[in-house]
């Protein structure tokens, strides 16, 4: 078969976001979780504007929506931002789903809260990382937080080598692979065989630049959030009710921080 690489925004976007995700058991139910966690540790009411960062396909945007959130999603990726808005005229809801780039967003005192979900934060370098939150604090009325749901470098998962069947043909996906001295989980070779078009689909570098993470620690990602201005930080160790406290076997290393 002949093969052809291809980029995130043309491709991979919507094989992994929309294709692939759609795949994981429970996703539907882990999406309400999350929500439910968010608008309470946000103290999100009806009325409220969120900004939705990295918002991706939309999922977690419609169910803040469903809540009578007034919600705007944000993404790199103009192919997700369609299906996020076809998935909320579908669903009943509105929600405004812009594209651009988490680096550039340039809302101003706007929202009352901004999340960043599924470890969608460290895309870039220190620098650059951040910049998007300093964006994120501009885009903030004053009093308003922002939720980083990202992975606990402590406790990563252990990644594997996994085939998977996927509308139009299969999905081989590499382990992600943790460069330590740089302090980030290096984006994972995918290869997809696309039975309807008779090619061999390989990530091009963008595509795999794209999934590259920076990991912060605890106070790493305290310092960060300080510097850029935030105060009252707090932390848990999980992105779904009960709260629950910050340890080194945590799942997930929640931020949370107050402009």
């Amino acid at each position: 078969m002949e093969q052809v690489e291809r980029g995130w925004e043309d491709f991979w976007a919507e094989i992994f976001r929309v294709r692939y995700r759609s795949t994981l058991q429970g996703i539907e139910q882990y999406d309400k979780m999350v929500a439910d966690f968010c608008i309470e540790v946000l103290h999100l009411h009806p009325g409220d504007k969120l900004l939705d960062i990295a918002s991706g396909a939309g999922d977690q945007s419609i169910d803040f929506a469903k809540h009578g959130i007034d919600v705007t999603g944000f993404d790199l990726a103009r192919s997700l931002i369609r299906v996020a808005q076809e998935r909320a005229r579908q669903e009943g809801v509105t929600v405004d789903f812009y594209q651009g780039d988490m680096r550039d967003m340039s809302y101003d005192q706007r929202f009352n809260a901004a999340v960043m979900l599924s470890h969608s934060f460290g895309f870039f370098n220190h620098e650059e990382n951040k910049r998007v939150l300093h964006e994120s604090y501009r885009a903030l009325v004053d009093g308003g937080s922002v939720l980083l749901d990202l992975m606990n470098p402590y406790n990563l998962p252990v990644f594997q080598r996994t085939w998977t069947k996927l509308e139009g043909g299969y999905l081989l996906s590499e382990p992600h692979v943790f460069d330590a001295p740089a302090g980030v989980l290096r984006g994972r070779p995918a290869t997809f065989i696309d039975v309807d078009a008779g090619v061999v689909v390989l990530a091009s570098q963008d595509a795999l630049a794209n999934n590259d993470i920076r990991m912060y620690t605890a106070p790493e990602i305290r310092s960060l959030l300080e510097e850029v201005g935030f105060t009252k930080i707090e932390l848990y160790g999980q992105n779904k009710l009960p709260r629950m406290p910050y340890t080194v076997k945590s799942d997930r290393l929640v931020a949370i921080a107050t402009r």
